[in-house]
């Protein structure tokens, strides 16, 4: 199991997990992650879908080698290898998030050729004082933090302070970079797109060429992570009738109201004369319908 540097709880510590595999079944769980940054001296945050991925990489630290490892897909001899987590995130290139991570990888490419211009002269016997990194700013990479959170239940108490909700929640922090490469632009595009339906690519048309040019795909490292959760019935805490007031009678009543996202009858677009819903997506319907419920119902006692 992945470990990484835990991002320690400061309160209820018990609540705390610090596994990539407790983080991903989060993620797996959610369609939408918020991911937050700096932009400008200014904290940003949006809405975007977070695939979380482990991957095989030389334990020297080479670029991975791009085998899912989560799903059961990696494999062979992993001798020498580490599994390694990233989060992939996807947009528009002139969207705010991508064009950051777009100038800040161009600064620091442009740092490393003059830093390598400069050793070459050196070696070569040339004097620089400095010369060939006139005109490079130093940049460093955008760091962003990414939550991931289901609400399980309403946790409803005699008295407000003991209000509260049932909960799973990942927060992690991580190193932006560009991803490149055709070939596995689709492959993460691919998985994307089975993060919202399972098998859903096989089931229509061939992803576009074009969508591989307008699209533009990143990659977090994780550097610290955390999973907090919440379950079981509210506390309720002593209070003192004769200073707070007398209790309300009848009693108030205290307990779950469980709480899951229920995917509803698929609505046709109009837009492909013929079709119809296929086996698979209403399985999925289904079955993440029970599984979310079962979740929901079990977690309020």
């Amino acid at each position: 199991m992945s470990q990484l540097e835990p991002a320690t709880l400061r309160r209820y510590q018990e609540r705390g997990l610090y596994d990539v595999a407790s983080a991903k079944k989060v993620f797996d769980d959610s369609f939408i992650a918020h991911v937050a940054y700096i932009d400008d001296g200014f904290p940003a945050c949006q809405p975007m879908l977070a695939l979380l991925r482990e991957e095989w990489e030389d334990a020297e630290g080479e670029e991975p080698k791009n085998e899912l490892v989560a799903n059961g897909t990696g494999g062979g001899d992993d001798s020498g290898r580490r599994k390694t987590a990233y989060v992939y995130l996807h947009g528009h290139p002139t969207s705010r998030l991508m064009e950051l991570v777009k100038k800040a990888t161009k600064a620091a490419e442009a740092e490393a050729e003059a830093k390598a211009e400069a050793a070459s002269a050196q070696t070569n016997g040339h004097a620089t004082n400095g010369e060939a990194t006139n005109g490079h700013v130093s940049s460093e990479p955008v760091k962003v933090c990414i939550t991931a959170t289901k609400i399980d239940g309403l946790v409803l108490s005699s008295a407000p302070n003991g209000h509260s909700f049932n909960y799973r929640s990942a927060m992690l922090h991580g190193t932006c970079e560009p991803v490149r490469g055709k070939e596995f632009k689709k492959q993460i595009m691919t998985e994307v797109t089975n993060k919202i339906v399972p098998n859903r690519c096989a089931e229509v048309n061939p992803m576009a060429s074009i969508v591989t040019s307008m699209v533009y795909i990143m990659r977090v490292r994780i550097d610290k992570l955390s999973v907090k959760a919440r379950t079981g019935v509210p506390g309720i805490q002593d209070r003192n009738p004769a200073v707070d007031g007398p209790n309300v009678e009848p009693p108030a009543w205290a307990g779950v109201v469980p709480l899951w996202e229920h995917l509803g009858e698929p609505v046709d677009a109009g837009l492909t004369p013929g079709a119809s819903v296929s086996d698979n997506l209403r399985n999925f319907i289904a079955e993440r319908n029970a599984k979310h419920a079962a979740h929901a119902k079990s977690v309020a006692k």
